[in-house]
């Protein structure tokens, strides 16, 4: 993906010494430092698997901001306050106020018009100071209460509204606010309604095939082992967009109608959608290889689509109620 930004602002919430600092003016986003600074950012964010998919209440305070902002480009350093009077108002009432700074920007994400909301938490690091005593020079290590995360690290609360359709995508923290359990982005700053997230979904399918494969005396490997062959299927075909959870039901269950439907009254119990999207690290995961390990400590990682081939590798059921795995056909073996 490709981010690139029109304009951004900072904003100083310091919850922890109720501190507020909101900006006048934007950052220069013409430095090479703080471009890169907010784009990596973003682009390491932007397709997390755990990322929510949210839609506007009608009463949404932002969206009427977003609408003023479609309306002149002058209000947005005005939209950008309105943001950050939000979280700091939802976090200086939490059980657990924090330190941050806040991004706000609007930027051009895989060609489409997004406003980004970024909450950078504050750590404490350490730095040097240079310092004089008796005309002689002291190199001391301080503290340091503001630091912002590094690039390399996954912000852990943000949100991207899509400007043309406000299509909304987030990721937020439980709090108690007012002694109720709140979703800072998604019930204080955004006012929105929301799905749960690819991961979320996925691994309620995962978990919800194992449940319904062993209550029904099923094999569990062979259940997962098959998703993961739908998956590996569906990337064959280029169709990584998504999965489709009555597919999942049809593949893993095949010829077992009651466990089949058991699967998807689940489903919807748990308000898995019918299409589950997926990006590209959700994917690689469920293609992954089968890990099974053993009560005596033995690992064995193998290719999904082995599982059911007896060319490749066996699962024989003794009569002891032991079982034995046998592996065929090797070729040469390799100690690493």
């Amino acid at each position: 993906m490709i981010a690139s930004l029109k304009r951004a602002i900072l904003h100083i919430l310091d919850c922890n010494s109720g501190v507020k600092v909101l900006s006048d003016n934007e950052l220069d986003i013409t430095d090479a430092s703080i471009n890169s600074f907010i784009t990596k950012h973003i682009e390491r964010v932007f397709e997390d698997a755990s990322l929510r998919n949210g839609e506007f209440s009608e009463s949404s305070g932002l969206k009427y901001h977003l609408g003023e902002y479609k309306q002149s480009e002058d209000y947005f350093i005005t939209l950008s306050k309105a943001v950050a009077e939000r979280m700091y108002e939802g976090i200086s009432q939490s059980d657990k106020p924090d330190a941050s700074d806040l991004i706000i920007c609007d930027c051009i994400i895989n060609d489409r018009p997004v406003i980004a909301v970024l909450k950078c938490d504050n750590k404490i690091g350490y730095t040097h100071q240079v310092m004089q005593e008796e005309g002689k020079v002291k190199n001391q290590i301080i503290n340091h209460y503001a630091i912002l995360p590094t690039t390399s690290q996954k912000i852990s609360e943000c949100a991207f509204i899509n400007t043309d359709d406000y299509t909304i995508k987030y990721k937020s923290k439980k709090r108690k606010i007012d002694g109720e359990t709140t979703d800072l982005i998604a019930d204080v700053l955004l006012e929105c309604v929301y799905d749960i997230s690819s991961r979320e979904s996925v691994n309620a399918v995962k978990k919800i095939a194992k449940k319904v494969t062993e209550e029904n005396g099923g094999d569990s490997i062979e259940t997962l082992s098959k998703m993961k062959e739908y998956v590996v299927e569906s990337v064959e075909e280029g169709d990584t967009e998504y999965i489709e959870t009555q597919k999942v039901a049809e593949k893993i269950f095949d010829g077992k109608p009651a466990m089949r439907d058991e699967f998807m009254e689940q489903i919807e119990k748990a308000n898995v959608p019918q299409r589950v999207e997926v990006n590209s690290y959700v994917t690689k995961k469920l293609a992954s290889n089968v890990k099974l390990v053993t009560d005596i400590g033995i690992e064995l990682v193998f290719p999904a689509e082995y599982y059911q081939n007896s060319e490749y590798i066996e699962f024989i059921n003794n009569e002891d109620g032991t079982i034995s795995i046998q592996i065929n056909n090797i070729g040469e073996l390799i100690n690493k």
